[in-house]
């Protein structure tokens, strides 16, 4: 019997029997897979603290077990696992719908049980949540530590749910009790991240070369990017944090000491560390330089250009290291307005600096498309910008661009909470949209806004283009072969156009069951095609 145990769903929970078409979701984040398997680092961080605390706990990332299995039986599972309390995270927007159908079976399958909520999202639309899904008793907002502790205990001494800071509870009388906004009790440092132990199953970090995991520098951010719900404007709105907390060096080195002793040979060491200043950065690079990890690469965030003295002092760590930046559009002033102020000859400066220090760094650049001010035009710029970093590398892999589309707008960003301040029309405006778009067969029909230039056709048209151009250059700069750029446009992009034309005729059969017939004999059809390449 566990006191707790806190699930991981995956994004679609009836995605093995659906015909579902993920289409560049599943290009852009394949190591997690279009179920986005991999979970929160704040999982882990709660499943510690509680432990820490008295209370027996699993991580149990359900959405693994269902992917790895196909023959897996979901319900079984459930049942035989045995929990005073289910907490099922819903951190990311893209896990609405497997989140809350998760709960619904916790509590049917465990009616005695407490069923509990918590995440970013969660935050979001607690009120709505418990208003509209009586199968959910709680959600815990803000970051859960210490409030769900709270929870917990107060659960444990009254056996009824009662009212905490940071809690949204409907009691036994069936009125939702909002507890109290707290500011976050807890320093970063007083948490752990590197309890791979209390996880099940670990699939996920160790099935790719080389097992890898996350490590936060801070809890927080000082910039204001328009469509992230991880932003200063959200951290203060909705996790009532002001500024960063950031994880002191020597901390970030003993998270890396334990996460090597277990197997894991590479880190994403997330959030950029210039944001704490240079005797912070300069300090944790001291350490880097002392310390002897067994590492194959690091990747670390440039949340914008890098001076060349940064940049030598991180290549000096000994280490491989890839950094990413992520300036989204090879157009300034859509740049600028999305939240990222700067410009397109301070990034390739950094671009020329990498590939003049050589040696241990590899550099990608992300893009995105679906920018408030971003227009058919500005996007032909950018795949301008994608030329000119190919050519500035010449093939040799040293810095590469990335591309991957928005899809879905995080809740509590700026954008979503004031989307006509910021160019930005919602489609789907509560939670009840996303689970509802989510439910939808195919990801076009997921894309949960338009901007004032570009509506949800024109987006979904030119997601399809700026893949097909960035296998296009891949394959002209020798970063692909042939036969798979060959293979990569038949799997995300001509198979997409056929998606697209044909789920929106067989979305206007009025019989239920003949749809979902068409739908599978879509699927059928589409992995043939496929099959061939």
């Amino acid at each position: 019997m566990y006191d707790i145990v806190l699930i991981h769903p995956p994004s679609i929970y009836d995605f093995r029997k659906r015909a579902l078409f993920a289409g560049p979701i599943a290009y852009t984040v394949r190591e997690s897979s279009d179920q986005f398997i991999i979970p929160p680092i704040g999982m882990f961080s709660i499943a510690d603290f509680l432990e820490r605390n008295g209370y027996k706990v699993l991580i149990d990332n359900l959405g693994e077990r269902m992917l790895s299995a196909p023959s897996f039986n979901v319900e079984e599972h459930i049942r035989k696992i045995n929990a005073k309390v289910y907490g099922i995270g819903l951190h990311w927007v893209v896990h609405s719908q497997g989140a809350l159908e998760v709960a619904r079976l916790c509590k049917e399958l465990h009616p005695n049980s407490t069923v509990v909520l918590g995440g970013l999202t969660s935050t979001a639309f607690h009120l709505e949540i418990i208003q509209k899904f009586k199968f959910v008793d709680a959600v815990i907002r803000g970051e859960a530590e210490k409030p769900l502790l709270d929870f917990l205990n107060a659960l444990e001494k009254h056996d009824k749910l009662t009212p905490v800071p940071n809690a949204t509870v409907r009691l036994e009388d069936g009125k939702i009790k909002v507890g109290e906004p707290k500011k976050p009790e807890l320093d970063i440092n007083q948490l752990e991240f590197t309890r791979l132990d209390l996880l099940e199953p670990k699939g996920s970090f160790f099935s790719t070369t080389p097992p890898h995991f996350s490590i936060p520098v801070c809890r927080g951010c000082i910039y204001n990017c328009v469509t992230c719900g991880g932003s200063s404007y959200s951290y203060a709105t909705y996790l009532m944090r002001e500024k960063p907390s950031f994880r002191s060096p020597d901390k970030i080195c003993e998270d890396i000491e334990k996460l090597c002793e277990q197997g894991v040979k590479s880190i994403f060491l997330f959030q950029d560390p210039r944001m704490a200043g240079p005797d912070y950065y300069e300090k944790l690079i001291k350490y880097f330089r002392s310390m002897d990890f067994p590492l194959l690469n690091i990747t670390m965030e440039l949340f914008e250009p890098a001076n060349k003295s940064y940049l030598e002092k991180l290549a000096g760590i000994g280490i491989p290291l890839t950094l990413t930046i992520s300036p989204e559009t090879g157009v300034d002033e859509v740049r600028i307005s999305h939240g990222r102020k700067y410009s397109n000859k301070e990034l390739f400066k950094t671009i020329e600096t990498c590939l003049q220090i050589g040696g241990p760094i590899r550099l990608i650049v992300f893009f995105m498309l679906g920018l408030a001010n971003e227009t058919e035009e500005t996007v032909n710029e950018t795949v301008k910008l994608w030329d000119k970093i190919c050519l500035m590398d010449g093939g040799r892999g040293r810095v590469m661009f990335a591309f991957g589309p928005m899809i879905l707008l995080d809740p509590g960003s700026l954008a979503f909470d004031h989307p006509e301040e910021y160019g930005y029309q919602l489609i789907f405006k509560c939670l009840e949209d996303y689970i509802r778009g989510m439910s939808m067969p195919s990801w076009h029909q997921w894309i949960s806004y338009e901007t004032k230039f570009l509506n949800k056709a024109k987006i979904a048209d030119l997601t399809l283009k700026l893949i097909e151009l960035s296998i296009n250059l891949r394959e002209k700069y020798g970063i692909y072969s042939r036969l798979q750029a060959l293979k990569e446009r038949a799997y995300f992009v001509l198979a997409n156009r056929i998606i697209i034309r044909e789920v929106e005729e067989v979305m206007k059969i009025q019989d239920e069951d003949e749809m979902l017939m068409r739908l599978q004999k879509l699927r059928e059809t589409i992995n043939n095609y496929l099959s061939n390449f």
